[in-house]
């Protein structure tokens, strides 16, 4: 008998304590933006460049989660070193339970870096003002009473370098960009990239516009945003 009010007891305290964590308990989400290694550290393509991004700057229109919005307006340099931790952009608190409604909007991209290649340098200061709403990410984000979770918008930085849009399993390649160069001053400009046909590149299907690389890395900045790694977002290009 005494067993069986010990766990009617238990049975009613579990009950009480997951009804104030589904109640009145609250949490707390952190939003962060990480460019991963490949912009921190800088990337190897596959045709050999070594890549290097000196200022890789993120502006985010708004970023919102749980209903909340975490911030209205920022811009982030991923290419700062964060040990793996990417940089905080806002936190909001909110009722405990599990969120898969974060939302977020870049307005645009900055980068500049360089890539070398058997003693031969080529250096590149562009900027892509597209701005794009990442919606529906295959992500949840699960809030426990007290404590921190967190969001993560990660920034695929690697994605500028696909020669593919179609292929599950692009190559990584920078020569072409290098190409690009045709004053050979070392400077890739966008300029040049607009003058400079696709070559090999694959546009992918809805790329039937794209017919030089300025417009083709254009639309591969658009889909560098994912969540929590690897998690896909709707990507949707805001048209003015």
């Amino acid at each position: 008998m005494k067993l069986y009010y010990f766990l009617s007891a238990l049975v009613l305290a579990l009950l009480a304590s997951a009804c104030g964590d589904d109640g009145d308990a609250e949490g707390t989400i952190v939003v962060t933006a990480y460019g991963e290694e490949f912009v921190e550290e800088g990337l190897t393509t596959d045709d050999g460049w070594d890549v290097q991004f000196d200022r890789f700057d993120v502006s985010f229109g708004g970023v919102s989660i749980a209903d909340a919005i975490v911030t209205a307006a920022t811009t982030v340099d991923v290419a700062v070193p964060s040990a793996g931790q990417g940089h905080e952009i806002g936190r909001v608190t909110v009722p405990t339970g599990t969120y898969d409604d974060a939302r977020f909007t870049i307005t645009r991209v900055a980068i500049e870096g360089r890539a070398q290649k058997d003693g031969v340098e080529k250096r590149f200061a562009l900027a892509f003002d597209d701005a794009v709403s990442y919606s529906l990410c295959e992500t949840s984000t699960r809030v426990r009473k007290g404590a921190e979770a967190r969001f993560e918008i990660t920034i695929h930085a690697d994605h500028l370098f696909f020669d593919s849009r179609a292929s599950a399993e692009p190559n990584l390649l920078f020569q072409a960009l290098a190409d690009a160069d045709a004053d050979d001053d070392d400077v890739i400009t966008e300029d040049e990239l607009e003058a400079a046909g696709l070559g090999a590149y694959d546009p992918g299907s809805d790329g039937a516009d794209i017919d030089n690389l300025w417009d083709y890395l254009e639309r591969l900045i658009t889909e560098i945003g994912h969540a929590d790694g690897e998690a896909h977002c709707v990507a949707t290009r805001i048209v003015d």
